[in-house]
């Protein structure tokens, strides 16, 4: 990591401090908060796993201490969460989803763009091996439109739908969040589903998104196969559900791609993450964006910016600098 890279995930680092510090006592700990792992990755990219906290109290005050990049926590309950992965005498884990934007929307792709950290040259996807004006490495940057976050919410709906209708849980027995940056996670906190284990995990995946359903081999003639045929399939990711020993991104938590928070959702017809997630300050912030699309934050338009110094909102500044299409003016020491 350069010195400069550094330099700009110190400020982000101070905003993030912030947060932690004066919304420490809103954020949500989950439930058997001994029973759970926690890991975190730090502002110099470690990864620190297999801690625990004995209480709500504790797991805020880290929070506020070590301002995290990113924190997780398992879905599972385990005897002793601080021992190795093969020690920690696992009792059951939450049923977890993952709905991604990449997976749902078309939109998406026609918004994502490549960009090169090094000359800030970009264009459309698909991104060439290498920069075509310096040689450098080129990353790809997925640009959310309020079309394509309307599609992801509409399979999280779709989702939610089958969990009450077809699995016959209570809303009271799911939670929803909006991720952080792109997608929707649920957790199911039924008794029963809570000890399945891996097999019987993907057998509710392979319904969940049709996968192996083979519409031919049903009459269109009977009514019950009609339904299923009719039922939509949704795209969750297979790997979450089914890893019953997964860290998952703790609610009210920073995302360290985004600075958006990982939010808890009321009512999913209603939500607008642009609005709802924006928890970072309004404070005007400058920052020398290389290229941004337009997007609105808060009902507000903001861009296209390119090549030039703006004054933004902070949440928009260290959205743009953590996508990698902007850097802070000024570094801040936090």
């Amino acid at each position: 990591m350069s010195m400069l890279e550094m330099e700009q995930l110190q400020t982000v680092k101070k905003f993030f401090r912030w947060y932690y510090f004066n919304n420490s006592e809103k954020i949500k700990a989950p439930e058997s908060i001994e029973s759970r792992e926690f890991g975190y990755r730090d502002f110099n990219g470690n990864m620190i796993r297999h801690l625990s906290f004995k209480s709500d109290g504790e797991y805020r005050a880290f929070l506020v201490k070590n301002v995290p990049k990113s924190v997780y926590y398992s879905v599972a309950f385990y005897i002793d969460p601080t021992a190795p992965m093969e020690s920690k005498g696992w009792i059951k884990a939450d049923l977890a989803f993952d709905i991604d934007i990449k997976d749902v929307s078309e939109k998406i792709k026609e918004n994502s763009f490549w960009i090169c950290r090094k000359c800030h040259s970009f264009g459309k996807l698909p991104a060439p091996n290498a920069c075509p004006n310096c040689g450098s490495e080129v990353e790809e940057v997925e640009w959310v439109c309020d079309e394509c976050l309307n599609e992801v919410k509409d399979a999280a709906l779709d989702l939610l739908y089958m969990l009450t209708e077809n699995f016959g849980l209570s809303k009271k027995e799911i939670s929803v969040y909006f991720s952080g940056n792109n997608g929707y996670h649920f957790y199911v906190y039924n008794e029963e589903m809570r000890k399945m284990g891996q097999q019987e995990r993907m057998e509710i995946v392979d319904y969940i998104t049709m996968n192996g359903f083979d519409s031919s081999a049903y009459s269109k003639n009977t009514p019950e196969n009609g339904s299923m045929i009719k039922r939509k399939r949704v795209p969750v990711d297979p790997n979450v559900t089914v890893d019953i020993k997964r860290v998952f991104r703790a609610p009210d938590s920073l995302h360290d791609e985004s600075g958006l928070a990982k939010k808890e959702v009321d009512s999913l017809e209603s939500f607008d993450p642009l609005e709802k997630a924006v928890v970072l300050p309004e404070e005007p912030v400058e920052v020398l964006v290389h290229y941004m699309p337009s997007i609105s934050f808060r009902g507000e338009r903001f861009g296209p910016y390119k090549q030039e110094k703006v004054r933004v909102p902070a949440y928009l500044a260290v959205y743009a600098v953590l996508k990698g299409l902007a850097e802070f003016t000024e570094t801040r020491s936090g």
